[in-house]
């Protein structure tokens, strides 16, 4: 069956039934992990319409806005990453895609609140600081040996060519003194500046920990603790319907941020339709908090 399209030529996304009485039966947490899986799968189509929605009579990106794009579409995987983990009930990946999917969200943010080439470039000579290092490196090795390069170094110096190139950047240019609009901000930094600083402690903080295999993670996830010391913890735990809603909630905000900076013509319905997405994900969150404070849930 062909996708449903609107009379503007904007694909039609199903709305998920939110109903604050049938909320208030639910039973158990799983009832939410089902409606949050719902809600976010709503998301991830919103996010893959606003990154197909290509701007001017163009229809291409120019760096900067390739830049947003690229990580919008980056977005779109994570979610739908998070989701396939959420519904496997692999609480300790999903966390993983989440805290991945929350960055992206919190640069797409900065970079529209910055709004500011020099950002943009720093980020670019951020991200080919590793390509520049390695090709001194190769150099470096084919000076030594006195003589010419290997096919595989000259397979990677071309690689590493080509990505300078796309960037619009020279690889001689690429230094600290370039990057450092970037690399001075951390990521709670950057969230911090555009209002989600908060949110990053409350929700995402944590799961950094398991992003990077850090001691709080393997203490919450994967030890078990005995009287004389520690075991393996083999079993997977189960998603908890915080995450697939809070994620849902900045995605929704930051996506209108988006489409107001960077498709305007088809802008303004499709945020009309992300209000109200905003709301039955806002009420689900808060219908939720009200059925664990009831049955004291941790």
């Amino acid at each position: 069956m062909g996708t449903v399209m609107t009379e503007d030529g904007i694909p039609d996304i199903k709305h998920v039934q939110v109903d604050d009485n049938t909320l208030r039966e639910f039973k158990n947490e799983e009832e939410f992990n089902g409606l949050g899986v719902d809600l976010l799968i709503e998301v991830g189509s919103y996010t893959c319409l606003a990154a197909c929605l290509l701007p001017g009579d163009t229809k291409c990106w120019n760096r900067n806005q390739a830049v947003l794009g690229g990580l919008l579409v980056r977005l779109y995987k994570l979610l739908s990453a998070l989701l396939d983990q959420t519904c496997q009930h692999h609480r300790e990946t999903s966390f993983v895609f989440a805290r991945l999917a929350f960055e992206c969200i919190i640069n797409i943010q900065y970079f529209i609140a910055k709004s500011s080439d020099e950002v943009y470039e720093a980020y670019i000579f951020y991200s080919l600081r590793h390509e520049r290092r390695l090709r001194d490196k190769i150099l470096e090795n084919i000076k030594k040996r006195h003589g010419d390069p290997l096919p595989i170094e000259r397979r990677m110096l071309a690689s590493i060519e080509r990505s300078a190139k796309a960037s619009n950047v020279s690889l001689d240019d690429v230094n600290p003194a370039r990057w450092k609009k970037w690399s001075d901000n951390n990521v709670f930094e950057r969230a911090d500046s555009i209002g989600l600083g908060e949110t990053y402690l409350g929700m995402f903080g944590g799961p950094s920990h398991t992003v990077h295999g850090n001691w709080q993670d393997l203490l919450e996830y994967h030890l078990e603790e005995l009287d004389s010391g520690f075991g393996p913890e083999l079993e997977w735990h189960n998603p908890r319907p915080q995450l697939l809603f809070a994620i849902g909630i900045v995605t929704v905000d930051m996506l209108k941020s988006y489409l107001a900076h960077l498709a305007k013509e088809t802008a303004d319905r499709i945020i009309l339709e992300l209000d109200d997405l905003l709301e039955r994900l806002i009420l689900s969150n808060d219908e939720h908090e009200k059925f664990i404070i009831d049955r004291q849930i941790a």
